[in-house]
């Protein structure tokens, strides 16, 4: 597999673990008004998963960029860019 290649699909997988972590951080504030903390331990799920998922963004595509690695951004960049489709898609759909 020629490097770029390798390394778009690197940046790929970095997106679709950001992704993930974004899920794992919505379950948290459902389980969290579930348990019954209520809005504050809803909103404080939230606050935690936004930065989690803010710094791993920014390593993802910093960390490619600084590492001379711009197929891996690239690919990163392409991957966010349909999961947010999707996510819109998702929540149109929802809404309907």
């Amino acid at each position: 597999m020629p490097g770029d290649e390798a390394e778009r699909l690197r940046g790929e997988i970095i997106a679709l673990e950001t992704a993930l972590a974004a899920a794992c951080g919505e379950i948290a504030v459902l389980r969290a008004a579930i348990e019954g903390s209520g809005t504050a331990g809803a909103l404080q799920a939230m606050e935690g998963m936004a930065k989690a998922l803010e710094g791993s963004v920014l390593r993802g595509v910093v960390g490619a960029e600084q590492a001379g690695r711009e197929a891996a951004a690239a690919g990163f960049e392409q991957r966010m860019e349909l999961i947010i489709h999707a996510l819109r898609n998702a929540i149109a759909f929802r809404g309907t």
